[in-house]
């Protein structure tokens, strides 16, 4: 159904439309226009005229509309919970520090009352305030319908809110290994929602976060990723100009990342109760983040999801040490589950003057994302 918009107040996230539009009902709608879309709660009134609906003032502007712009409504039947916990990225558009502004923010978070109260929101939406000069965007929200990703927010039931400034990775080039062998597969990584999951399930959480983040798509920035137990398995795209398989691709959008983390659970069967050899893992890394290196002098970091456990192949700690230099690829070491060997991965991360990271818990997944920084930058 279109209807002509027009702005309201702040009506706690309501929209109102005539109590004669057929076959409308009251209830979750899905509202576009021009490309955009929100989920808003539709109520029906006898003060509205006819083919006109009155949109809540931060949903107005959040669409971009005009008076009298055409919105599309579309039914939407999902069941939306109440929202306990949200985590916010926060964007100054006056070029002032995030840091500084979510900081500020925190301090008097209840000032975001009449900016949040009563709407409906999605993982991944990005909305503007203007009065504050802030771009939010919503990373993650408990608990959720996981069909839509959507939540209702009463703000009295908020009980965490979670502010995070975005702060830019410089380009840099990507190689990803993820251990899939029998040690990847022990569900001994705790998880708010599901009690405890699998090391590679943490780690696909973790590479997850990194397709939100990562702010240099279309760059020359290359990605090369495979899965290993006792042996490699390579992620394979096509060329988009000649059509032939290729194992290098450039970092174009979050799309790359949802590919291959959807590879690697598909690659988990193949490798049920297989040992671990991160040697040829961590070599064959090695000699790819060089070549990728070579190919646009970008600084290329290896991000190594495993558990430490080294059950076949060369000692991974000498290959590192032997195929590293100073100015050589860094290894940011994701050490997943209580029981993985943390030593043997601050090893191999040391020899490569890298940085290593223990995850016990996906809450402590958001700590990636300080270490890329500081790894892309040249940081030590």
């Amino acid at each position: 159904m279109n209807l002509k918009a027009t702005q309201g107040r702040n009506q706690k996230g309501l929209c109102f439309v005539s109590e004669d539009e057929v076959p409308l009902k009251e209830g979750v709608y899905q509202i576009s226009y021009h490309g955009k879309t929100l989920l808003a709660d539709i109520r029906t009134s006898a003060t509205v005229p006819p083919n006109l609906i009155i949109l809540d003032q931060r949903i107005f502007s959040w669409l971009s509309c005009k008076s009298e712009s055409e919105v599309l409504l579309e039914e939407f039947s999902s069941i939306i919970p109440t929202c306990s916990e949200i985590r916010l990225a926060i964007t100054s558009t006056r070029n002032l520090d995030n840091r500084t502004i979510a900081d500020a923010i925190s301090q008097r978070v209840n000032d975001l009352h009449d900016d949040f109260d009563g709407l409906i929101l999605q993982e991944g939406q990005s909305f503007q305030i203007d009065r504050l000069g802030i771009i939010f965007t919503v990373k993650s929200l408990n608990p959720m319908d996981t069909s839509s990703q959507a939540v209702r927010i009463a703000w009295d039931s908020l009980e965490k809110i979670h502010l995070d400034p975005v702060e830019f990775l410089s380009p840099f080039n990507m190689v990803c290994i993820v251990e899939v062998g029998a040690a990847a597969q022990i569900s001994d990584v705790r998880n708010r929602s599901e009690g405890h999951i699998p090391r590679y399930t943490a780690a696909l959480k973790a590479i997850e976060l990194i397709s939100e983040n990562y702010s240099d798509y279309g760059s020359t920035a290359q990605f090369h990723g495979f899965a290993y137990s006792d042996e490699i398995q390579h992620f394979t795209l096509f060329d988009p100009e000649t059509g032939d398989p290729t194992e290098v691709s450039s970092i174009d959008s979050p799309s790359l990342f949802v590919a291959f983390t959807k590879w690697v659970e598909r690659s988990i069967s193949d490798h049920l109760g297989r040992p671990s050899n991160p040697g040829v893992a961590l070599e064959t890394g090695i000699e790819s983040a060089i070549e990728l290196a070579k190919s646009n002098s970008l600084q290329t970091i290896i991000l190594f999801f495993s558990s430490g456990v080294h059950t076949s192949g060369p000692n991974p700690v000498k290959l590192v040490k032997n195929k590293t230099t100073s100015n050589g690829p860094r290894i940011l070491c994701f050490t997943l589950g209580e029981k993985s060997n943390h030593d043997v991965m601050i090893a191999i991360a040391e020899a490569s003057q890298g940085k290593a990271m223990e995850v016990t818990d996906t809450e402590e997944i958001s700590g990636i994302f300080d270490i890329l920084i500081d790894l892309s930058s040249g940081g030590l």
